[in-house]
């Protein structure tokens, strides 16, 4: 079906929603365009309404499409979902992705127009798997360890390394003699890369191959670049040899206010950068959608310190002036803090908050910092989860197939999950001559007899062995060399595998932890039932009714005098997470370092700042 192009004049933003003035305007500038926004200002719905704008008006003129690029596989699923519920058929056109995705993406596809001394095996590893040849290779090539680095700072410096090395090798130092023992590997050796050497390598294939720049630019006319402070320069180096000086329109969107991971290598000048490259256009989005009155006032005498201008941020409508509260505990010692935050809780919930709307965030060490908090609120009856290991897996591909999949054997009726799977089957089979809704529909019979098949197994498994063959069975009909070829990062190496075995270890211990209920446990596993507990950095894009930042403490911001910025940044981000309540502790003994006394001397001007807003309820309590 052929869908109707709205004239410019008449387009209106999606689903009733009101953008700001700037927001319009960023939306409709036909120019590359910079749009700066703090903390709840809307700027991954601003890249949505864009995208329809786009995609409706023809702008993006068919069968061109969007790209929009991410530094996190979350936020990428987040703007593409919330393209696909506006822009319904043409969503089609709009791809979400990630930096690393992206230039792995062409790596895999077109490696053979790298010169053969740089083109990488095809079952290269990458990622975790990679990081033992990479050591091993370092060594063969004559690194000694003298400054004896701890595995943690020694991966570091083996990935900077890496990373440093620009393409064509003009010189026979010891990292580039590792880059192409890498990219080969040897006897003892495994083909691996590191995704900074992914991007180097997809420079150059595009850099040197004009033919496939041309394509690139052919098949995306506009380009988003999301959560722009945070890129990196060997990322932006690849946007810039992708895009600078051409026809490609480009939007990017950030906050330098929010830049926490320079530690990661995120390009510090990428702003002016930006600027200066692209010739672009300053918006400037003043509204926080998010958080209320007092928070916001909050978050505002931060701005000075983050060296960004004051300014007149205004509330949504909804908040009455004095709304929002933020707090900061100062206890004793953790079994104190435990508690307390736990009551808190608990009365948050009796008030009718959901425990899914609660966070609890710590700077470093999740586990560590609140392993008395998740004991005292188990022994309420409360869930609470490090969501390390989960918080990727819940956006994987084949975890979406296999959760909604389990989902419809085990409940009667689940429209939510049949929507995902007929999403997949009409993208899986749509480019198939003999596709057609009566293909479609034999399809969705024939998963729905599978499913049948299974149930009684499913519901009286006793042993992981039957939960595998079940599972084994579900991918099948899906069809994994399908899977592979619509997600790439499936494609190559033992990736596919690795999270298949994770997602069933974590899903039967669910299991068993739930008495052998599925749906409960299925629940369990997407969160539903439990307070999320992440570092500051995994929160980043997220927002909550309730904050708890554990740990406001020198040991949790140890690295403060060398990286003061960055940290304050961190402290913002946390801040600004929470659209009611937000709360910090300190407690002045936590066993979490060498050292268990506890001390706020180092980050003292955040303490200055708590106290002195007359904002903030300083509440002190002692074990008794």
């Amino acid at each position: 079906m052929t869908n109707k192009i709205v004239r410019d004049t008449e387009w209106k933003p999606i689903d009733g929603m009101k953008l700001e003035e700037s927001a319009l305007s960023a939306v409709r500038e036909n120019n590359n365009v910079l749009v700066t926004a703090g903390p709840g200002a809307g700027k991954t719905e601003l890249l949505a309404q864009k995208a329809c704008y786009l995609l409706q008006t023809d702008k993006c003129i068919n069968p061109r499409k969007i790209l929009a690029i991410s530094l996190k596989t979350d936020a990428a699923d987040n703007l593409k979902k919330r393209v696909e519920k506006r822009a319904k058929e043409t969503s089609e056109r709009f791809i979400s992705m990630t930096y690393d995705a992206f230039a792995k993406g062409l790596l895999d596809r077109f490696r053979k127009g790298l010169p053969e001394k740089y083109r990488p095996k095809p079952n290269y590893l990458i990622g975790e798997d990679a990081d033992i040849h990479i050591q091993l290779a370092f060594e063969k090539a004559g690194f000694v360890n003298r400054k004896r680095l701890s595995p943690s700072k020694l991966k570091s410096y083996f990935h900077n390394q890496l990373a440093a090395v620009t393409l064509p090798i003009t010189s026979n130092t010891m990292r580039e003699k590792v880059w192409l023992l890498l990219i080969k590997g040897d006897a003892d050796i495994r083909p691996c890369l590191t995704f900074q050497m992914v991007s180097r390598l997809t420079e150059y294939i595009i850099k040197t191959n004009p033919t496939l720049k041309y394509s690139i630019l052919l098949t995306y006319s506009h380009v988003f670049l999301d959560e722009f402070q945070d890129t990196t320069e060997i990322q932006y180096e690849l946007v810039k040899t992708c895009f600078m000086n051409t026809n490609t329109n480009i939007t990017a969107v950030g906050d330098n206010k929010q830049r926490i991971m320079v530690w990661a290598g995120a390009l510090e000048t990428a702003f002016n950068d930006y600027r200066s490259d692209f010739s672009s256009i300053d918006k400037t989005l003043l509204m926080n959608h998010r958080s209320a009155p007092k928070l916001v006032e909050l978050q505002r005498m931060m701005y000075a310190s983050l060296q960004d201008d004051p300014k007149e941020i205004y509330c949504s409508d909804k908040w009455k002036q004095d709304e929002g509260e933020v707090r900061l505990f100062k206890f004793d010692n953790t079994v104190t803090e435990a508690k307390n935050i736990a009551a808190d809780i608990i009365n948050l919930y009796t008030q009718g908050v959901e425990l899914k709307d609660i966070c609890i965030l710590t700077k470093q060490q999740p586990e560590k910092y609140t392993v008395d908090l998740i004991k005292t609120l188990a022994e309420n009856g409360i869930r609470a989860r490090v969501e390390t290991e989960y918080q990727d897996l819940l956006k994987e591909p084949i975890s979406l197939l296999i959760i909604n999949s389990l989902y419809l054997i085990v409940k009667k009726k689940n429209p939510d999950s049949w929507e995902v799977i007929t999403n997949y089957l009409n993208k899986a089979y749509s480019g198939q001559i003999s596709c057609n809704f009566d293909y479609l529909i034999d399809k969705q019979t024939e998963l729905t007899a599978i499913l049948k098949g299974h149930k009684k197994d499913l519901l009286q498994c006793e042993e992981d062995k039957l939960f595998i063959d079940i599972i084994d069975s579900i991918l099948d009909f899906f069809n994994v060399d399908i899977i592979k070829s619509m997600y790439p990062a499936y494609a190559q190496g033992a990736y596919f595998e690795k999270t298949k075995k994770k997602l069933i270890s974590l899903l039967w211990n669910e299991y068993e932890g739930a008495n052998h209920k599925w749906e409960i446990a299925l629940e369990n596993f997407e969160g539903i039932h439990s307070i999320p507990i992440m570092t500051i950095h995994k929160s980043k894009g997220l927002e909550y009714d309730t904050i708890y930042f554990i740990g406001l403490e020198d040991s949790a911001f140890w690295n403060f005098r060398n990286q003061p910025m960055e940290d304050r940044c961190a402290f913002f981000v946390a801040l600004s997470r929470a659209k009611r309540n937000v709360n910090f502790t300190f407690s002045e003994d936590r066993k979490v370092g060498f050292n268990d006394v506890q001390t706020h001397i180092v980050i003292n001007e955040f303490y200055e700042l708590l106290e002195k807003s007359k904002i903030v309820d300083v509440i002190e309590l002692q074990s008794m």
